[in-house]
């Protein structure tokens, strides 16, 4: 076996590569990061549509049908 060096089962080939690289901690930071990220994404994608829909949408008047048109007399209508 001249040249080939074999592992022993411990080590650095049974962590996952990011954790050998940045560490415990790193990791973490990175995990979290990312997380992060994608949570401002997800609020700005979803401004952007919610302005856009509040553009295109002109104001309606009032209905008379529903709660708008009730009061609080004894009259029948």
């Amino acid at each position: 076996m001249s040249g080939v060096t074999r592992a022993c089962g411990c080590g650095e080939d049974q962590i996952p590569w990011m954790l050998a690289k940045f560490g415990v901690l790193g990791a973490a930071a990175l995990v979290t990061g990312v997380l992060v990220v994608m949570i401002a994404a997800g609020w700005a994608l979803a401004s952007v549509f919610w302005l856009a829909r509040r553009r295109r949408t002109a104001p309606r008047p009032a209905e008379e049908d529903g709660l708008g048109s009730f009061s609080w007399s004894d009259r029948e209508p």
